[in-house]
């Protein structure tokens, strides 16, 4: 039996390292080679292996693992690991060298790390992505007579992207799109074409409704310096984003509920009158649901049609970001984009009008 345990042991090791490994290969070497180097090592570092596999279930080890340190170390700029870090360090050290530092950093706060991988979630609010969702839900509602959305939004967060109607936008020129007077400026651009309904005037907004299994309380200092930690150091303009948002009036217009939204939208939509257009959207959340849960939460959106108008805006469930709506009853289903993970580059691949 010892024999056994110790061979799941060396093959749970082995997952997990490869999981660090292609992490680091796909995710992280273009975008982040601090973090490229950081996985490469802690792939190869067998106590460190351990420590991430503590993990909560469910959770993107990597990510998990990597925002815990970003958030610690935080509280301890003055640590030599600090210097690699450009969140903290104007002109940082080389980032190949970092490991061994890491590796100390880690061992000297093991507790707290333990502590931060068993309780927190990997729930980034990346207001870039509403550079897609803006064309998105306005080329829905274009669909439908004019009259007033009500934003569903499953995997809030901080609820940052139910504002997007609040947000100015620009995709590589100097025209400037949505809410020309916002303080937020959300940049991402075009593979090819960009959208005409860009230019559509902006709709009325009914309500503003996020759903989360932990929505992040951005009263809350802690909970924002978290929501801070799982932006990759490298990615100042993403938290430029973040805090540019939380000073935007209209999150008190918010209404934040907690709980799994995929199946608390039936009974929500009972709450929302049929004048406004139900529209409910969500960015890279459905892969952290099971297959059978998506085609559950599916069939929802088919019975809520059946009943009344209402949109879906989604990704990880059909290939690109996609739209599925309904129209008196008639499906309306078609791909929008094919985008960045986060939102720097769009291709656009929907048609000027919905059929």
């Amino acid at each position: 039996m010892v024999g056994r345990e110790a061979g799941i042991e060396r093959t749970m090791y082995q997952h997990l390292s490869e999981r660090f490994r292609l992490f680091a290969e796909t995710e992280c070497q273009d975008s982040s080679p601090l973090y490229a180097a950081l996985c490469q090592g802690i792939a190869q570092d067998e106590a460190l292996l351990d420590i991430a596999a503590r993990s909560a279930p469910g959770q993107p080890v990597p990510n998990l693992l990597l925002a815990s340190v970003h958030y610690l170390l935080s509280h301890q700029t003055s640590h030599a690991l600090a210097g690699y870090y450009p969140t903290f360090a104007t002109t940082p050290c080389p980032p190949t060298d970092a490991f061994p530092a890491f590796r100390q950093f880690v061992s000297a706060n093991r507790e707290d790390v333990l502590s931060l991988l068993q309780t927190r979630l990997v729930q980034t609010n990346e207001v870039r992505r509403c550079a897609y969702l803006f064309p998105a839900i306005s080329l829905a509602a274009s669909a439908f007579e004019r009259r007033p959305l009500a934003l569903v939004e499953i995997g809030t967060s901080a609820g940052l992207n139910l504002l997007w109607d609040q947000y100015r936008y620009s995709y590589g020129g100097s025209q400037i799109f949505g809410n020309a007077a916002s303080p937020v400026h959300v940049a991402s651009s075009f593979r090819g074409r960009s959208p005409s309904i860009l230019s559509a005037p902006l709709l009325p907004i009914s309500h503003r409704i996020g759903l989360d299994l932990n929505v992040i309380d951005t009263s809350d200092i802690d909970q924002v310096a978290w929501l801070r930690a799982l932006i990759w150091p490298e990615h100042h303009e993403r938290r430029d984003l973040i805090d540019a948002a939380l000073r935007v009036p209209r999150r008190a217009e918010l209404d934040m509920r907690t709980g799994d939204g995929f199946s608390m939208l039936s009974g929500l939509a009972e709450e929302i009158s049929e004048e406004s257009l139900l529209c409910v959207y969500h960015t890279h959340v459905a892969n952290q649901i099971s297959n059978d849960e998506r085609a559950r939460f599916l069939r929802t959106i088919e019975t809520l049609g059946a009943k009344r108008d209402v949109v879906h805006i989604f990704n990880n469930i059909k290939p690109h970001l996609h739209l599925t709506a309904y129209r008196s009853g008639r499906l309306i289903d078609l791909p929008l984009a094919s985008t960045d993970g986060h939102a720097r580059w769009i291709e656009w691949l929907a048609e000027d009008r919905t059929p």
